[in-house]
């Protein structure tokens, strides 16, 4: 693969890194108990309801401070996307939680996907509620499933998630990367950039498992059961690379990436772009694994992808030094 070297100091930094910046034990456990705390103030509303943490709080992705995604999961709903009455949902919950004085909230319900946001002041924690919207739960748990299935993902993925930030590459709402985009950018790359491919397509190698028409329920079922499937578990990949020649591939590989593509997890390989604004518009196209949607239709600014494009160019240029440290491009 690209003709590297061991690495094995780069390797010993990023996995050092990675220790530093992960989301610590503590702290999951905190957003663990602050979604069963609001649970239990939605349920005096809807009884039958469930809160799913989601996001990378849940995929093993997530870096320190990072926010919490909900999910409010109804079993009597059969629609997969939210709609109107969705605003209504979120407008009680932020009622009943008016009884826990440490949390401010703010409903937004003129976006796409309406949300209640959530500030903590007393345990410091902000997130984010939406209501039963099946692929946030499904990408969670597919990132998750990816996430176990060899040990290098974990902390590969946490330090281009850390590398983006620093570079100031992320934040949709600055028509730049979101953190779930910059994920499938790894994924994606772990699929056909390396040789032999360190990840498989999960939905094309267990498309029943994987099936993206299975309700929230069933899907939320998988992610909170604490277990996962024996295909994810007992997968072993044939590529031996360290951590330093995956992390110099990846700015590599997207150095002279082909970005007119669709870049597709689900296929482990490129589509065709769709003839729509939110595809030919964006400069970079990356389809949603669940909805199949474009996840980067923030980015249609040529300013900001050529930043994100220069961002790439500067680490890839940095790490082809030998004996590169990582700090150099953090």
């Amino acid at each position: 693969m690209f003709g590297l070297v061991s690495r094995s100091s780069l390797t010993f930094e990023i996995k050092e890194k990675f220790e530093t910046v992960k989301e610590s034990e503590h702290t999951a456990r905190k957003k663990k108990l602050w979604c069963e705390s609001i649970e239990r103030s939605i349920k005096e509303s809807y009884p039958s309801s469930r809160l799913i943490l989601a996001g990378s709080s849940v995929t093993g992705f997530a870096t320190e401070g990072c926010d919490v995604d909900l999910t409010l999961i109804r079993p009597n709903r059969t629609s997969l996307y939210a709609s109107t009455c969705d605003v209504e949902v979120l407008r009680k919950i932020r009622d009943g939680l008016r009884s826990i004085r440490s949390i401010n909230t703010e409903l937004i319900d003129g976006a796409v996907v309406p949300i209640l946001k959530l500030t903590d002041r007393i345990e410091r924690l902000e997130g984010d509620i939406s209501v039963d919207i099946h692929n946030s739960i499904f990408n969670t748990y597919l990132q998750k499933c990816y996430a176990n299935m060899d040990p290098r993902v974990i902390p590969l993925v946490v330090n281009v998630k850390h590398w983006a930030k620093m570079a100031g590459i992320t934040g949709a709402r600055d028509h730049m990367l979101s953190g779930f985009a910059v994920v499938l950018l790894v994924i994606y790359y772990l699929q056909i950039g390396c040789t032999p491919p360190v990840l498989p397509s999960l939905q094309a190698i267990n498309p029943s498992h994987f099936n993206t028409s299975s309700s929230a329920v069933v899907t939320a079922d998988k992610l909170t059961s604490g277990s996962l499937p024996l295909f994810v578990t007992t997968y072993r990949s044939n590529n031996n690379e360290t951590l330093g020649n995956l992390l110099v591939g990846f700015f590599k590989f997207y150095c002279d990436f082909n970005w007119h593509q669709v870049l597709s997890v689900r296929l482990a390989g490129p589509r065709s772009v769709p003839y729509d604004r939110k595809w030919t518009r964006p400069y970079i196209r990356i389809e949603d694994p669940c909805d199949l949607k474009n996840v980067t239709r923030a980015v249609y600014k040529s300013y900001q992808f050529d930043s994100i494009r220069q961002a790439i160019r500067r680490a890839k240029g940095k790490l082809e030094y030998d004996g590169c440290r990582l700090s150099e491009i953090l």
